[in-house]
């Protein structure tokens, strides 16, 4: 048989078992979706993530007391949260300050408190910074509206967009506006441009108050000069792992105990890529195990369906046979057959895939596609379907044209 004649029957056959074909293509674009889909929404939140931890550069710090059960990313430049085991002080600030090769340094405390807008509360927690925090984080915290917190203001608050738009719901704070923090004054100066970023959330939402404000509000959960962490910015050139071993030795120092006894952490750049880095990794291996697992699913539909068709045409096999179509002809006619079921899901699977991550897209959902998953999905799909068709072409291929002429 010629090539053309082959696709041809091929064809034709698929078409008389159509409800067949397409309950067996469906099988296929799910596994071409898994993969597409899943793939590229993954590496999608990888390059996001990786995009916003860029901001946490190599001269950039953060001290924070060590915590129990682990630690928690609350956003690039937002503090960490956590049961705490150790404490920080205003002098582990001025020890760090006079370094050689740190340029900068802002203490911070947090805790949580009561606001009032336009007569509604709510409960949620707030930062109180030093000025310098707002100038180490320049290229991530910037300004919409109004100016960032400094070191003489007293009683004004800096809203993320989130929480200047959405804290209470359809009353959005401006610049000027006066919100209750526990129950005293504090006046609007600045709301800060959206971030928008898978990690941002936090940032988004978060509400800033000069750090001797939030002394004097969160004292009663303070110590005696307490602070809660520490942002720390090095001078160019400068090596983050020389500093931290140096804000190690001298912090260990002034509380009194071994470095290996710590009661505090350095987090720099390096510890959070490793951290997150090792998270993204172990996400990705479970998606790529879903993704095989759906792609596996649909070729074995593709086999069950030609070995189906083997057993529904061993005498149309033994006709082709005996006038003259050789094993050859046979195997081909089955594995062209499979091929076309895995070329088609793959079709469907990608342009259905496409559809989908514009969809999500749309609602904020961080997708990359690459022209590489698409090309391994499509060709993919058709050497699953030819691969699936293989075992019952070759025992159609290998049927007596006799004893198939008197099968019923």
């Amino acid at each position: 048989m010629r090539p053309q004649d082959i696709v041809a029957y091929s064809w034709r056959s698929l078409t008389r078992t159509s409800l067949r074909s397409y309950l067996t293509v469906i099988g296929i674009v799910i596994g071409v979706l898994a993969v597409v889909v899943i793939t590229s929404i993954s590496e999608g939140v990888q390059r996001d993530i990786n995009t916003q931890l860029a901001a946490f550069g190599p001269d950039k710090m953060f001290v924070m007391p060590s915590m129990a059960g682990g630690r928690t990313f609350t956003g690039n430049a937002g503090p960490i949260q956590g049961a705490t085991q150790g404490k920080l002080f205003l002098r582990d600030a001025d020890t760090i300050r006079s370094i050689s090769g740190v340029k900068s340094v802002a203490s911070g405390v947090e805790g949580r408190a009561t606001l009032e807008f336009k007569g509604k509360q709510l409960t949620t927690a707030i930062f109180a910074m030093e000025g310098v925090y707002f100038e180490q984080w320049n290229d991530y915290i910037t300004i919409e509206s109004g100016r960032v917190l400094t070191d003489n203001d007293r009683r004004v608050v800096v809203l993320g967009n989130d929480a200047a738009n959405s804290m209470f719901g359809k009353d959005q704070i401006g610049v000027g506006n006066t919100i209750l923090i526990n129950g005293n004054d504090y006046k609007v100066i600045g709301i800060l441009k959206k971030i928008g970023t898978s990690l941002s959330s936090a940032d988004d939402s978060s509400i800033y108050i000069p750090f001797e404000d939030g002394r004097a509000e969160f004292a009663p959960t303070l110590t005696k000069n307490e602070v809660q962490f520490i942002s720390i910015q090095l001078l160019d050139g400068v090596s983050g792992s020389d500093i931290q071993s140096i804000i190690e030795d001298r912090l260990a120092n002034n509380h009194k105990v071994r470095v290996e006894d710590k009661d505090f952490t350095v987090i720099t750049s390096d510890y959070i890529n490793q951290t997150v880095g090792s998270l993204l990794t172990t996400l990705s291996l479970f998606l790529l195990f879903i993704t095989l697992i759906a792609t596996f699913v649909g070729g074995i539909g593709i086999m069950n369906t030609m070995f189906m068709g083997v057993l529904e045409r061993v005498q149309e096999i033994g006709i082709l046979k005996a006038v003259g179509a050789s094993q050859r002809d046979i195997l081909f006619i089955f594995v062209v057959e499979s091929g076309v079921l895995g070329f088609l899901g793959g079709l469907v699977g990608l342009v259905t895939g496409l559809l989908i991550l514009t969809v999500v897209g749309a609602f904020g959902v961080p997708y990359w596609v690459r022209l590489r998953i698409f090309a391994f999905a499509f060709v993919f799909s058709a050497v699953i379907g030819i691969i699936a068709g293989i075992i019952p072409a070759r025992q159609a291929a290998k049927l007596d044209p006799v004893d198939a002429l008197r099968y019923e």
